[in-house]
């Protein structure tokens, strides 16, 4: 089942981590998948289209990739293991080979959006680790209308602060969306 990246912030049960949440686009199911600063803030990075003054670990990895005439096709989160996802990123070659790379999960996300492949979880997973927000939650999350603009712009200095970029994101185009009103 195809999965998308939908948030990204500071862990509150693990501090000094971060969750990254993803969900299942049918279901509407999260699955919640922690994970260290660097691998966060590489995947923050690209998510915001914010561009190092040099290429990180990734990028130097999508770049290799992609100059040996190769792709990343889709990335699959395949088991769930005493609380660690496991994943596959499947590499295709220039001459149409594929190939399973086993790899980190945070690591295989990094690259998928790099390469702007799927992320697909196998059934298992999504059932196992997987869980669903009732709709007053949906509602009220990513919801900035009840903020003056003064209050916008104050939260999103403290989202930058915790380097949390893809809320930063939602909050800067909130508050243009009220200056263009």
């Amino acid at each position: 089942m195809e999965v998308s990246v939908i948030a990204l912030a500071e862990s509150e049960s693990k501090k000094g981590y971060y969750v990254l949440i993803l969900e299942e686009s049918k279901s509407k199911k999260r699955i919640p998948i922690i994970t260290g600063s660097q691998e966060a803030q590489a995947i923050a990075i690209h998510l915001e289209r914010l561009q190092p003054a040099r290429p990180l670990t990734h990028d130097l990895f999508k770049n290799t990739i992609t100059q040996l005439g190769a792709i990343i096709k889709e990335v699959f989160i395949h088991r769930l293991e005493m609380e660690i996802f496991h994943a596959l990123i499947i590499l295709q070659t220039a001459d149409k080979k594929l190939i399973e790379i086993d790899a980190r999960t945070s690591d295989a996300i990094a690259l998928a959006i790099r390469f702007s492949c799927p992320i697909y979880v196998s059934e298992s997973v999504l059932e196992s680790a997987g869980y669903e927000i009732d709709e007053k939650g949906k509602e009220k999350k990513g919801s900035y209308a009840e903020y003056t603009l003064e209050e916008l712009e104050e939260l999103l200095d403290k989202i930058l602060k915790k380097e949390d970029y893809e809320s930063a994101a939602r909050v800067r185009d909130a508050i243009e969306r009220r200056k263009s009103n």
